[in-house]
């Protein structure tokens, strides 16, 4: 959301930056164009600038779809590219661009999945199946795992909490929800305690990773027998947050072809821009006052960049990982790794990077929004990394980088 700079700040900041706020009109501001693109992120709806159509795949900028009769993650991605400017024909490149995208989002999609087996292939399906079972995967996977790892995060092997609390966001009834939803039904909430405290031991659940790609999914025994009392199949799972991971292998097969005039985000809140051309984006920040949702401010940005945006309500159809209750409580899919609770700090909040991915920031925030308070000192430790934030407190959108260019709407 920043410019990229020569010698760039982002980790190299000696302290935090100052919290500065801006109060947030009560009325509905007008949406702006931006010289470029206008992105409404968690939303995914994207208007190119001036009288550029996107389907028109003439120059400038275009949206770029997968053409698959393949299952692939394309519905959940919006992928923007500004044609011909770099030498070859918007016609040439939509389609060079086309095929590189549908083939993608169709690996994307294969790795990713803990829904659907394929054969030969070491997918997460397979490997949260397979315990105990040594085994080579592909390179987008192991990444991932090595960055989980990193991070110290044990959200991913909350997937049998997941498997079962899925299925509160696609209840109809209210009187549904009680199989699904802890804080509702005690013995649930002690179901899901149960999974957690297996889920935090990394002598009953871990990833090992064995170099070279190889990997092997460590469950003790006192967990597999568990499990089996339990009917549980699916040790491991990215679940809501896989979509951070693909939109960053996108991002990655985009830019290693040799493209860099686009940007790519997801429904969910996750955005890569690989765009060096210092043209001028705008980013919309929304808050939520009880029922209602509105823009509140207008970031301006340009320069490759990796943003995160996490809410705790549906800010659009595509959005179904969210129950909201007849009485105004909201279900979000942000559980706590310590009991399975679902949490979240404040109603929205951007975390931001030049310099880093968007499944980087994402589990570097992670312990920050999922919390029963927002500790800002936190999010002044991230700012201290380059990890800059914009967020909501008291109605008013504060913000810790104060090179940040916002309007309030």
């Amino acid at each position: 959301m920043r410019e990229t700079r020569t010698g760039g700040r982002g980790r190299d900041l000696p302290h935090p930056k100052p919290v500065n706020k801006i109060d947030i009109s009560a009325e509905h501001g007008r949406l702006r164009l931006i010289l470029a693109v206008i992105f409404l992120v968690a939303g995914a709806f994207f208007i190119a600038y001036g009288v550029a159509n996107l389907s028109s795949k003439d120059s400038g900028w275009n949206e770029i779809e997968a053409n698959s009769s393949e299952l692939n993650c394309s519905g959940d991605f919006v992928f923007l590219y500004c044609l011909g400017k770099e030498g070859a024909s918007a016609k040439t490149e939509n389609k060079e661009l086309t095929a590189l995208y549908s083939d993608a989002t169709e690996y994307a999609f294969r790795m990713f999945t803990n829904d659907v087996g394929y054969e030969n292939v070491h997918n997460m399906y397979y490997i949260s199946r397979h315990p105990n079972e040594e085994m080579e995967i592909d390179d987008v996977l192991y990444r991932a795992f090595s960055l989980i790892r990193e991070s110290g995060d044990r959200s991913l092997y909350l997937a049998p909490v997941y498997e079962q609390y899925d299925g509160l966001f696609h209840c109809t009834e209210e009187y549904q929800t009680v199989e699904y939803d802890p804080y509702r039904n005690p013995d649930v909430a002690d179901y899901y305690a149960s999974i957690a405290r297996f889920a935090n031991d990394a002598q009953m659940i871990d990833m090992e990773l064995l170099g070279e790609n190889r990997i092997c999914l460590r469950v003790a025994e006192e967990y597999l027998t568990f499990a089996a009392e339990n009917g549980i199949e699916s040790f491991i799972d990215f679940y809501w947050m896989k979509n951070a991971f693909i939109a960053d292998y996108l991002a990655e097969e985009i830019l290693s072809a040799g493209y860099s005039r686009g940007c790519i985000s997801s429904v969910d809140g996750f955005t890569r821009n690989l765009d060096h051309s210092g043209e001028f984006y705008s980013y919309t920040f929304y808050n939520r006052e009880d029922s209602m949702i509105y823009p509140a401010a207008n970031v301006q940005y340009s320069g490759p960049s990796g943003i995160v945006y996490l809410n705790d309500y549906a800010l659009n159809s595509a959005q179904t990982l969210f129950y909201a209750y007849p009485d105004g409580e909201i279900r979000t899919p942000y559980l706590d790794t310590r009991d399975g609770l679902c949490k979240s700090a404040c109603s929205d909040l951007v975390c931001y990077s030049s310099e880093l991915s968007c499944s980087e920031i994402l589990l570097r925030m992670l312990p920050v929004y999922i919390a029963d308070t927002l500790q800002k000192d936190s999010l002044d430790e991230l700012a201290g990394e380059g990890i800059f934030s914009i967020y909501n407190e008291n109605n008013k959108v504060c913000y810790n980088d104060v090179d940040l260019k916002m309007t309030y709407l």
